[in-house]
């Protein structure tokens, strides 16, 4: 990986890297590749640089007038 050491660990990389320790210790199968996507797909949300958060999503909504949450 090109992450340095010493360099802070974002949420979602963290939350990978406990999904992959979650995967090992169980058989193979179905439950242990559904985890290592879940990983794989938050290593990539992370490299696209997607941080947004549930609560920026909600205010976002908020913030809309009414007739545009109809839209989406």
């Amino acid at each position: 990986m090109n992450q340095r050491k010493d360099a802070p660990n974002s949420p979602l990389r963290r939350h990978a890297a406990d999904a992959l320790r979650r995967a090992r210790k169980l058989p193979v199968g179905h439950a242990r590749n559904d985890l290592r996507q879940l990983a794989m797909g938050l290593l990539w949300l992370e490299r696209k640089g997607i941080h947004t958060t549930l609560q920026d999503s909600i205010a976002a909504k908020l913030a809309m007038k009414p007739t545009e949450r109809l839209r989406r």
